[in-house]
């Protein structure tokens, strides 16, 4: 091959020397955009870190606190036997 080879990586390369006014407004509005989306992000966005808490306060006469915790617990995941997976 005869001449300069041409490939895209030297045309951006070559773009971004030529025209480094556009390139770094670009980047600068890019910037401060992001900015903008993260301070009027809502905060559903982020994760809940802390893992809901759930009191029950039931009354089962005759049954041991530990056969009351695994009936609830059961009824709770919609399990409706003691085979659930």
């Amino acid at each position: 091959m005869t001449g300069r080879s041409f490939s895209l990586q030297a045309a951006v390369i070559g773009f971004s020397i030529r025209f480094r006014g556009v390139v770094i407004a670009t980047a600068c509005l890019l910037f401060f955009y992001g900015l903008y989306g993260l301070r009027h992000a809502s905060y559903d966005v982020f994760p809940e870190f802390i893992p809901p808490r759930v009191t029950i306060q039931t009354e089962a006469a005759g049954f041991t606190p530990e056969q009351v915790e695994t009936l609830v617990i059961l009824n709770c995941f919609g399990c409706d036997s003691w085979g659930c997976p």
